[in-house]
């Protein structure tokens, strides 16, 4: 059985450490050769807390760090910043943490006032919009940075949009450039109102429907079709009373099974049809598409509570087989009675999680997928074929892999033909490299070894800018 794997799991004491100190690195130390096709910027982000010695919360709620390595004619230089929100900035002001833990302004300091944005730490997704740089997190408005300096601009400006909360895991329409998005929650407060938005290539917000969840649960990834879009929410819910009470803001239900929205992309929530799955959790989504009257869904799900830093209702934490995660494709049958249109195919030896895709295909049927991986004491990253089912990997020597990303050789290349980025754990060295792999077999020798002097904390999502 492999050890505890899930979504946001460290995976070594180093990732646990905050890195408390913004860096740049002028001409990293680089072994082998950069491609020539690499021309742009890596951006990443993730949870680095500005005061460590108060800590007493959970991964999620750490400052937002953001950071880029910038390629240009071979060369690559680093540099990492504090995303500037409102609550960092008054906690420097007041030298100290005054917000306390996720989500529940009922355990900030007296001294603060209720700030409206206390929970946008812009920690979850660099997203790259057609030029944009934008700092994610599912329960907010996302902060705009300088994709050049990583210098904060402010927090992006959606027109008429009703909604609080942007997914931190928005999908782009690789035909027509629409940022697709959902937000649960999406009144501020913990209930069942959620809202799909879409904006076109130019950022304008062009579509805005509402509808309700069957219970107000976690929900971090979705899927978007050609034909549909997929909801999934997961049965750790939020309550205000509990809040009230100074505690968590997710409590894991194992009695309620997972719930799954799916409705015509084209058409109205009033036409959302809900299955439940139960004895599953997911937290992220490889690719979806529609096949038929079949919509796919390829996501890593866990027998019990993959997101171990909430307790259940019994307040337990899970145990380490409830947790692992495992790379399943989910088949709804739309033509079928609700009872018998789920089906589950789990794939043997692909455990983990932090999947991505060659973007190009998204929405679609597609090929090829990267995850991070993790079958104890084996690690690192795997690579699946859908149509032929093989699985190769690339194994690390004490360390760990963050979430790989795909960066297509040319824009008209074949799918997978380029290079996947990530970043290394090396629990020895107590540092962080970048691996550049090649995208059609992950398991050769890195092309090339980008090696930073100092320890990353984890990152949990990013995305490509070309040059």
């Amino acid at each position: 059985m492999p050890e505890i794997f899930h979504p946001y799991a460290s995976f070594g004491h180093q990732s646990k450490m905050p890195m408390r100190f913004e860096a740049d690195v002028y001409e990293c130390e680089v072994e082998g050769e950069i491609p020539p096709e690499l021309e742009g910027a890596y951006f990443r982000t993730g949870g680095d807390r500005q005061y460590p010695s108060l800590e007493d919360d959970i991964i999620l709620n750490g400052d937002g760090m953001a950071s880029m390595f910038r390629f240009e004619n071979g060369h690559v230089s680093f540099r990492s910043r504090y995303v500037q929100t409102e609550r960092l900035k008054r906690e420097r002001e007041a030298r100290r943490r005054l917000y306390g833990h996720y989500r529940n302004k009922f355990t900030d300091d007296e001294a603060v006032s209720n700030l409206p944005e206390r929970d946008n730490t812009g920690n979850t997704y660099a997203f790259n919009h057609h030029g944009e740089l934008f700092m994610l997190r599912e329960d907010s408005r996302p902060y705009r940075l300088d994709p050049e300096t990583l210098d904060t601009i402010e927090v992006g400006r959606f027109g008429n949009l009703g909604s609080t909360a942007l997914t931190a895991h928005p999908k782009i329409d690789p035909k027509t450039g629409e940022w697709w998005s959902y937000g649960v929650f999406a009144r501020g407060e913990p209930t069942t109102d959620a809202s799909l938005h879409v904006f076109d290539k130019s950022g304008a917000l062009i579509r805005e429907e509402w509808f309700h969840t069957p219970y107000p649960g976690l929900s971090h990834d979705w899927g978007v079709t050609r034909e549909h879009l997929v909801f999934p929410i997961m049965p750790l819910t939020a309550d205000n009373k509990r809040l009230h009470a100074g505690g968590q803001y997710y409590q894991y239900d194992p009695d309620l099974p997972s719930a799954w929205g799916i409705m015509p992309r084209n058409g109205s929530a009033s036409e959302m049809r809900w299955f439940h799955i139960p004895g599953i959790v997911m937290g992220h989504v490889m690719n979806a598409y529609t096949e038929g009257s079949k919509v796919i869904v390829d996501t890593p799900v866990s027998p019990g509570n993959c997101f171990c830093f909430f307790k259940d209702k019994h307040g337990n934490v899970p145990t380490m087989p409830e947790t692992v995660t495992q790379l399943t494709r989910i088949t709804f049958d739309l033509s079928k009675p609700d009872a018998e249109a789920v089906t589950l195919e789990p794939i043997q030896g692909a455990y983990g999680d932090m999947p991505r895709i060659d973007d190009r295909f998204a929405m679609e049927k597609y090929r090829v997928g990267y995850l991070a991986f993790r079958d104890f004491p084996r690690m690192g990253l795997a690579q699946i074929d859908w149509e032929t089912g093989e699985l190769k990997f690339h194994d690390l020597d004490k360390a760990a892999a963050q979430e790989p990303l795909f960066v297509p050789r040319s824009p008209d290349s074949p799918e997978g033909d380029g290079f996947v980025l990530a970043a290394v754990d090396r629990f020895v060295e107590k540092r962080t490299d970048l691996l550049i792999l090649d995208g059609n077999d992950i398991s050769r020798p890195p092309i090339a070894t980008i090696k930073l002097p100092f320890a990353m904390p984890m990152a949990f999502h990013g995305s490509w800018m070309a040059g």
